[in-house]
């Protein structure tokens, strides 16, 4: 079940990154003649996006904290078994894939608006390939973590810093060590890592 679950989910990342390369291929550029100079207001709700991106990892991050503070209670206990720990990294992972969702549109519609400056549209047009191309280095970055014998894992990138959430009931020295160097390779050197387990 679990299996099909993330062939599942592998699939349909695939296609959501080829049907986006295939629209940003396909999508003509703005002609000069119809370049004018407006205000920053769509680059703000870009930006506001990101903002919610990371407004949600912080989000879920008070979820797993007030779930630990709640363990010695009954209700918070039966809650946490309901869920398990493959439902819980699959809502993350819908959320966390719902916001840069959001981040992509605002830099499709500043690409398609005719009356914004070429800047803000090439810059637009970045953002959203770097957008793809880091959804795709964390999903290959958590295949090659879950080959490490781990039922599910999450990579969260926020600037600088990467989070690696692993489904696993102890996590090692060792272990934490071939996971950042993993992130290394993959996302390059540099960044904070922090590793942690559920």
């Amino acid at each position: 079940m679990v299996l099909k679950k993330q062939t599942v989910w592998l699939l349909t990342m695939l296609s959501l990154i080829v049907v986006l390369s295939a629209y940003y291929l396909m999508t003509p550029g703005p002609a000069s003649e119809d370049i004018a100079f407006v205000d920053n207001q769509e680059m703000e709700a870009a930006e506001e996006g990101m903002e919610d991106s990371e407004d949600m990892v912080v989000n879920v991050e008070e979820e797993f904290e007030a779930v630990d503070a709640e363990t010695g209670e009954e209700v918070a206990n039966t809650e946490v078994n309901a869920m398990s720990g493959s439902e819980l990294f699959a809502t993350m992972r819908v959320e966390l894939q719902e916001s840069r969702d959001r981040m992509a549109e605002e830099y499709t519609k500043i690409q398609a608006a005719g009356d914004v400056a070429a800047e803000k549209v090439v810059e637009a047009h970045e953002k959203s390939m770097e957008l793809l191309a880091l959804s795709q280095q964390e999903s290959m970055l958590e295949t090659l973590i879950k080959t490490k014998g781990f039922n599910d894992v999450l990579v969260m990138t926020e600037g600088q810093e990467v989070k690696v959430i692993v489904q696993a009931e102890e996590l090692t020295g060792a272990q934490t060590v071939e996971i950042m160097d993993m992130v290394a390779d993959q996302l390059g050197n540099g960044k904070s890592v922090v590793v942690s387990h559920e």
